[in-house]
């Protein structure tokens, strides 16, 4: 039986529409990096209902995605979803076929309630890319180093 991860970084997005993948790139880094033994990092794409079956024993999810955000572009933003995954910010993640609050709220009625927290930027450009836009690139590495700063790496 596999072990499950008390914390989850689910990088989401579409990485053939540029700046879309920035979840997904992020996800790809940190997993070649490597994180902190208790943390699972899974590039999740725009898989929509399938992404359910990664919450099972997860209390922390840190879901890496674009936003319609109120931010200048290469920045990144943190906020987490209440315990009912409602927020003010929320409402601007709808770049993906079923929304990333909407399948938390279905995950919720089946009993899989972890802290919701969001590592976010804003897309400057979506468009049939494979590479991520100058500031997103930079935005990208920011996270990356957010994240092993939050869930560092134990030393051999």
């Amino acid at each position: 039986m596999e072990e499950t991860a008390a914390t989850l970084i689910l990088g989401v997005g579409n990485v053939a529409l540029g700046d879309e993948g920035f979840g997904i790139h992020v996800a790809r880094r940190i997993k070649e990096i490597g994180v902190s033994d208790n943390v699972k990092v899974e590039a999740g794409g725009v898989a929509g209902f399938d992404l359910l079956g990664l919450l099972p024993g997860v209390e922390r999810l840190v879901i890496v995605d674009v936003m319609d955000a109120d931010m200048p572009p290469g920045e990144i933003g943190w906020f987490e979803l209440d315990k009912d995954f409602k927020s003010s910010e929320a409402s601007k993640l709808s770049f993906h076929q079923v929304g990333v609050v909407e399948l938390l709220q279905i995950a919720g009625v089946i009993g899989l309630k972890p802290k919701v927290e969001f590592l976010v930027t804003r897309p400057t450009r979506i468009e049939w890319s494979f590479e991520l836009s100058a500031d997103v690139q930079q935005a990208a590495d920011k996270a990356v180093q957010h994240l092993q700063r939050l869930f560092p790496r134990r030393a051999a």
